[in-house]
């Protein structure tokens, strides 16, 4: 099921399976997000990672002992929401623990995420809720792949950067092809400075992913330097952010705040050992957030 959201100056879509944003389009009619069309680049816009970031080390994960599969970015992506409250400019969407879920991930949780519609912002607001007697482990994240080049524009890929709002000091981890995890140790410098981040194709090309496990910024602005036209990208309790498209000619660039990774290779395969994982207490909340501003 789909949903509408507009408050005159921009309009949203949001499935209900993902509780995924689908389309941003502005009072003009420019898009804003990729729509997944093509799943030659990908067939995704804009998913919700629980409770896992990436990938695990051969699918598989240790939880007190016991061992469990999942797939990459967990199962909330791939799970019906149910559509709890609505208004012209807002909804939330709900999703609590099944037998299915439990199976791969031995917790009893509920997760809240709210949309509302602010000026040119869509806010989205995701709780996440421990409803079982244990402590819980989780990692959480975003994935929104914003339109580059933006909707309308002649610029390229090339013409556009991104601009930290905070100096970030710390070299990007890279990928371990060999051995399907993080390698923590071994790391470069993709930035021009210490605020800006070209964007090049054929750097995605070599090292698939770009990672800040050690950011500093809360947001990003995603700028077309020829035009000066820009998206900002803001986050709350998220420590990392990373930057993925798929390969050239992909017509966006995915903006991924996230709180915890793919496993990396100096950790085990115990879920306390993943880096960026979140404990909650029994019957305790966490909310992240993150807005998306077409300025």
């Amino acid at each position: 099921m789909e949903i509408k959201l507009t408050n005159g100056l921009m309009t949203a879509a949001v499935n209900s399976f993902g509780a995924e944003l689908k389309s941003l389009r502005d009072s003009e009619g420019r898009e804003y997000l990729w729509d997944g069309s093509n799943p030659d680049y990908w067939n995704r816009s804009a998913p919700f990672l629980f409770p896992i970031v990436g990938a695990l080390r051969g699918g598989k994960v240790l939880v007190g002992g016991k061992e469990c599969q999942m797939p990459q970015h967990g199962f909330c992506r791939n799970m019906e929401w149910t559509l709890a409250v609505q208004s012209p400019f807002s909804a939330t969407f709900t999703l609590a623990d099944t037998p299915e879920t439990f199976s791969m991930y031995p917790f009893h949780f509920q997760l809240a995420l709210k949309y509302t519609l602010v000026g040119r912002t869509i806010r989205m607001e995701f709780e996440v809720s421990n409803t079982g007697t244990e402590e819980m482990l989780f990692c959480f994240g975003t994935h929104p792949a914003i339109r580059v080049p933006f909707d309308g524009s002649d610029s390229d890929f090339s013409d556009y950067s991104v601009r930290f709002n905070r100096p970030e000091t710390a070299k990007s981890p890279l990928y371990d092809k060999n051995v399907g995890a993080i390698d923590l140790a071994n790391r470069r410098d993709f930035m021009r400075d210490s605020q800006t981040l070209d964007l090049d194709y054929s750097v995605f090309e070599e090292v698939d992913t770009i990672i800040f496990d050690q950011a500093n910024s809360d947001a990003v602005t995603l700028l077309d330097n020829r035009t000066g036209k820009e998206v900002e990208i803001r986050y709350q309790n998220l420590s990392m952010i990373a930057f993925w498209t798929p390969k050239a000619g992909a017509p966006f660039l995915c903006v991924e705040p996230w709180q915890g990774c793919a496993v990396t290779a100096d950790a085990d395969d115990r879920f306390e050992s993943k880096l960026g994982v979140q404990r909650l207490a029994p019957f305790t909340a966490k909310t992240f957030t993150l807005e998306i501003e077409a300025k």
